[in-house]
């Protein structure tokens, strides 16, 4: 299956007596700034949304994310009626942002879970990703089949041996039971990361039209994806959690307490930013480094935050320890190893993605 309209998009623009660059055309100052706060939002969220579990809310952590996802709807909704809505069917749309819809409930679900038992084995399971959307890709792309696979080999191997790593120190070192099941949790979640980043990419290349009206924007797109999102949340925070967190969120008490107040709004405004931002981020880049950096920034900000968090007063707060034994130290530089022979391994492959007038999937 080929991705003609794919290849033009990514295609290096034509700069007059200057040979193209493809690693760093196309980039402008917006997508990079939409990319900061893409990364921003997307490690900050669950850290604060653990404050608030750890808070005495923990019997509520569904129905936040019921709540924060039926805002970014809304807000979503509103920037698609100032966008512009495309002539296609509604039943099409509907159609295709389904699968990416379903997959976002589940890493919400599996996040919200993994963050709960642990943020500390959820975020350093970050890396992972990688792992499983090589796998996904090398399964659903026949571009990435008819590739040699021993270029990749070295990133993945890295961070699979930094994954282990952690998670047998993760294992021996919880006294409370759950390490098992937060590893499980999380790598869950970033199996579930992987094949909505896949399944997303496919639906955007599909609902491209020949035409400006026939074209579904990336706007549109998100917004049909967090319906889907926010229809499988609110019933299933009903299903688990019951009508306890409304009554507790409608009562005085709580919105007197300022600390609880000021966590629910911030994780309402960070996932309405970060929806924002990602938006902003799909409309503005035309090169693929910009989903690059994402892929790999992002799981490097959150390990770097856990290692500034672990030795800072809110240690107790996000229930963090301090890898002090070899093998976490071990499998948090082999997780920095793979991130880096990825960004490596992807900006070598890029270059004859180029040459070859083809689409390297990301």
């Amino acid at each position: 299956v080929e991705f003609p309209l794919v290849d033009r998009m990514l295609e290096p623009p034509m700069v007059p007596n200057r040979p193209a660059m493809p690693w760093t055309s196309g980039i402008s100052g917006t997508a990079l700034g939409y990319l900061v706060l893409v990364i921003g939002f997307g490690v900050v969220l669950h850290p604060e949304l653990k404050a608030f579990y750890r808070h005495g809310h923990g019997r509520m952590k569904n129905t936040v994310s019921a709540i924060d996802t039926i805002f970014a709807c809304l807000f979503l909704g509103l920037l698609r009626l100032a966008t512009g809505i495309s002539d296609r069917p509604m039943w099409e749309k509907l159609r295709w942002a389904i699968p990416p819809g379903v997959f976002v409930f589940l890493v919400i679900t599996l996040s919200t879970w993994a963050n709960f038992l642990s943020y500390q084995s959820f975020a350093l399971s970050a890396p992972s990703e990688l792992i499983f959307v090589w796998i996904f890709a090398r399964l659903l792309q026949p571009q990435e089949r008819r590739r040699p696979c021993y270029p990749d080999l070295p990133p993945v191997v890295a961070t699979t041996l930094g994954t282990v790593l952690l998670s047998l120190s993760e294992i021996s070192g919880d006294g409370g039971g759950h390490g098992v099941e937060a590893l499980g949790a999380a790598l869950l979640c970033r199996a579930a990361s992987a094949l909505m980043m896949v399944s997303l990419r496919s639906s955007c290349v599909v609902l491209e039209g020949v035409s400006k009206k026939d074209t579904v924007s990336v706007v549109e797109i998100a917004y049909w994806k967090m319906l889907v999102t926010s229809c499988l949340c609110l019933p299933y925070a009903f299903l688990t959690e019951g009508l306890s967190p409304w009554r507790s969120m409608g009562s005085t008490a709580f919105w007197a307490d300022q600390s609880s107040a000021l966590l629910l709004s911030g994780s309402v405004l960070i996932t309405m930013g970060f929806q924002w931002s990602t938006v902003g981020l799909n409309r503005s880049f035309r090169s693929p480094l910009c989903a690059l950096l994402e892929s790999t920034l992002k799981p490097l900000t959150a390990c770097a935050l856990v290692l500034v968090l672990a030795d800072s007063p809110y240690q107790k707060i996000l229930g963090l320890k301090q890898p002090k034994n070899a093998t976490d130290i071990v499998g948090l530089c082999c997780l920095l190893l793979g991130l880096l022979l990825s960004i490596w391994s992807s900006r070598r492959r890029q270059s004859q993605v180029f040459q070859e007038q083809s689409v390297e999937f990301l």
